[in-house]
């Protein structure tokens, strides 16, 4: 049995997701984006799944800065 995140996307799909959560899209290709997040529930999950993802290691780095 696949995982749900085991399903591949094509490379473009990829790299938008990446942009959109280091926060590199225009205005334009933000609001296109989010429409697709909106009507593709695989995709959208994986956003925001690498959204937060991001978030706790930034966190983890954070910490581990000051412990040394």
């Amino acid at each position: 049995m696949k995982h749900r995140y085991e399903k591949e996307y094509h490379p473009i799909v990829e790299e938008f997701i990446a942009d959109y959560v280091d926060n590199n899209l225009d205005k334009v290709e933000r609001e296109t984006f989010e429409e697709v997040l909106v009507h593709d529930d695989d995709i959208r999950e994986l956003a925001f799944s690498a959204k937060e993802g991001k978030e706790y290691l930034e966190l983890l780095r954070a910490m581990k800065e000051l412990e040394q």
